[in-house]
Formats: C-alpha cells, structure tokens, sequence
C-alpha cells in the first residue's frame, strides 16, 4: 500500500517538475518586465561608457525621414494670403552609436528607450514659408523614441501658420494649394538628406469651411550661397464648402442685379424711376465693397465674381442714364419734332423685341377720285409710316430696354454661374 502511494506521488512530482520545465523553455518568448536598474545601465553604458556625443552627427550623410501629421486647418484667409494648420512632424534617422540589438544583456529587455534633444542628436530643420516664427524646430518637451536598432523616432508639433499664394478666379468656388515647407538649417545636402513620406491624415478633424481635398509632395534643393540645402514641401490642397458664399453672396447678388431690370417697368408719371435707379445702383456699389473686402488685393488673376459685379455695376450705371433719357423724352412737347435717329431706333426696336408700336396711323382727307393721283404725289413709305409721339417713344424705349436688360442679365449670370459649377466639379 505504502509503494503504491510512493510510486502515486513520485509520477505527480515528475509531472510538475516537466511542467516547469516546459514553462522555462517558453519564457524567453514572453514579454520581458521593466527593470529600472537595466535600462538605467544600458543609459549610463551608452551616453557615458561610450562617451556620446550629441553635437556629432552619426554619418557622414544622414536620411532623414519627415512625415507631416495634420490634425486641423485652423485658417485659410485668402484676403490675407495665409495659413495656419495644427498638426506635428515625424521624423525617423538611425544613429548607430545608440544601437544595443547585439547586446545579449539588453535585446531582449529593453526594446526601446526614450528621451530629449539635450541628449542626443537631432536634424536642424525648420519651416521656412512660416510667417509668425521662422526658427529651428526645437522643444525639449517633446520625446524622442529610440529603439534597438538605433532609430530615433521625434514627432515634434504645434500651430505652423505660412504663407499662401491663392488664386481668386474662381471664387466662392474657389481651390487652394498651399505649402508647408521644411528646409535644414545649416545642414548642407551633403550632410543630410531629406525625405518625405507623406501627410497622415488618422486624426484630421475637418474644417467648416474647407474641405482637404489632396496632397502632393516636392523636393528641390535651395541655394544658400555656396552651400545647397535640402528642401520639401508638403502641398494641401483644399476646396471651398460653397453653402455659405451661395446663400450669401451669390443669391443676393443676382436678386440685386435683377432689380436694375424693373426700372423699365414704372411709369414715367410715378416720378419714382430716378429715385429707384438710383437706390439700385447705391446698393450695387455697397454690395460690391462688401465682396472686395474678402477678396486679396493682387493684380495676379481677377475674381470672375468682382468682373460680374463690375459689369452689373456698369449695367446700372447706364441703366440711370437711359431713365433720364427716358424721362425726357416723355416730358418732351408734343410739338417738339421726333429726331429721325430716334425714328429709326424705335422702327427697329419694335422690329427686335417684337413690340406693339402702338402708335396711331397718319389719316387723309381725299376724295375717292383723287386717291391714285395723291398716291403718286406722296411716296408709299410716307403713306405707310406711322405717326410717332413722344409718348409712344417712351412706351417703345421702355419695353426694349427691359427686355435687353432682362435678356443681358441672364446670359451674363448664367454663363458666370455655369463657369464656377463647370471649376468646382471638374477639378
């Protein structure tokens, strides 16, 4: 009985001890704990053992990878010509002095580290196009990854405001390109190499009232005396949400340029259409101030808006010039001579605009025996021609105009409009 419980407790102690056994054979894959005194050695074994110097560049050429993160437009002013983004960099380098992967003490342990510039070396970059603060990247709050293999890993960030050329043409349907642009300073192309890898867009928060559209990256070198430095420049582009400028620009726009139309429509005993053409034409020119102060003062490209409202402008003007003319010619004596110019003028208007000349014809008092005699005295355009009155030139002018001026407006606003939606959709 007692071998029996032997033998029992001798195979259950064989079983544990095969256990733990297996166990210690799988621990060197398990994740390793965080040792303050190791990584603390592996510290002083880097920065002091191997006295490191972080003023000294690892290579004689070092890659530099960039990477611009972008987390929001803060502004885009194209009155200003401007840019603000908040976001932060990534830049990847490998420094082979703080390299431990064929270190069997610290592989396995410690994966990474991390720590500050005022330890180690960092790239002197620095964004050139900036119009608030042009200096060298640098910020001792921002960590610095350092893996096993020597690559450090630096995502210093802030609000990068920068200089935009923007194109009005188009607007409010505008498109923006504008650059971020990172150069080294003081470091030659020979020194450092600089890459882009592209804009990260995981944590972008839109904007109200631009929508990211694309990015494109370009390197090119500048030229600092003798020395050429790497550059690359980050390119956004960006497109205008249209809602806004729609219900408050474009809509009023056109309702107020149809009003110089109507003016053609009052009558001329109301004496209201010089006080009417005129109250159009004041708010024209206010409403073209309040556009042109959102549009950037540059003789580079023209907004297709501010020539819209220049020719309506223009539109108006000429509008309160024929009411005068208009107005004269009602309040014309009727014994006062039609001029001939204003005859033919009206013969084509009615012609033209299909108008009723609503005129009276001229009437003879021949006998019936003297008809074909008095004919052939009076030439057949005379017997046929209307009698004109000054009233009638001003119904005639009235009706022409308002239908030239209609017809003008919406061929000019619709060929504006069809424009900016053909630009808006196609690119």
């Amino acid at each position: 009985m007692e071998g029996t419980i032997y033998s029992g407790g001798t195979k259950l102690i064989n079983m544990r001890i095969f256990l733990l056994t297996l166990l210690l054979s799988f621990g060197p894959f398990c994740e390793a704990a965080f040792s303050y005194s190791l990584e603390n050695d592996l510290r002083t074994l880097l920065f002091t053992t191997n006295t490191y110097n972080r003023f000294t560049r690892p290579l004689s050429q070092v890659n530099i990878t960039a990477e611009l993160n972008l987390l929001t437009l803060t502004s885009l002013s194209i009155k200003d010509q401007t840019m603000a983004i908040a976001g932060y960099f990534t830049f990847e380098w490998t420094d082979n002095r703080l390299s431990w992967s064929s270190n069997a003490l610290y592989n396995s342990d410690i994966p990474a580290f991390y720590t500050t510039q005022d330890y180690v070396w960092i790239p002197s970059l620095a964004v050139t196009n900036s119009i608030s603060d042009i200096a060298v990247i640098s910020d001792n709050t921002f960590i610095i990854r350092v893996s096993k293999e020597g690559t450090l890993k630096w995502t210093p960030g802030g609000i990068y405001e920068t200089q935009c050329t923007t194109d009005v043409t188009y607007y409010p349907f505008d498109i923006q390109t504008c650059a971020v642009t990172l150069t080294t300073w003081g470091y030659t192309n020979i020194e450092i190499a600089l890459m882009g890898s592209g804009v990260e867009l995981t944590y972008y928060e839109p904007n109200g009232e631009w929508d990211f559209a694309s990015y494109s990256m370009s390197s090119s070198t500048r030229t600092h005396g003798r020395n050429s430095l790497p550059q690359i420049s980050f390119n956004l582009t960006f497109r205008r949400r249209p809602a806004f400028q729609i219900m408050n620009t474009i809509i009023p726009m056109i309702l107020l340029a149809s009003l110089s139309c109507f003016v053609f429509q009052l009558p001329p005993d109301s004496g209201e259409k010089m006080g009417y053409s005129l109250t159009t034409l004041l708010a024209f020119a206010v409403y073209l101030t309040l556009v042109s102060a959102n549009i950037p003062t540059t003789s580079i490209n023209t907004a297709t808006l501010s020539v819209y409202l220049i020719i309506m402008l223009a539109m108006g003007v000429i509008s309160v010039l024929l009411t005068i003319y208009v107005l004269k010619c009602h309040h014309s004596p009727e014994e006062r001579p039609i001029p001939n110019y204003l005859r033919k003028f009206c013969f084509l208007a009615t012609k033209i605009a299909f108008i009723d000349a609503c005129c009276k014809q001229k009437v003879y008092s021949i006998d019936e025996p003297e008809i074909e005699s008095k004919t052939k005295e009076l030439p057949k355009s005379h017997v046929e021609e209307p009698e004109l009155t000054w009233p009638a030139v001003t119904r005639i002018l009235d009706k022409f105009f308002f239908r030239f001026y209609a017809l003008f407006l919406f061929v000019v606003t619709f060929c504006v409009l069809l424009t900016l939606i053909i630009y808006h959709y196609t690119k």
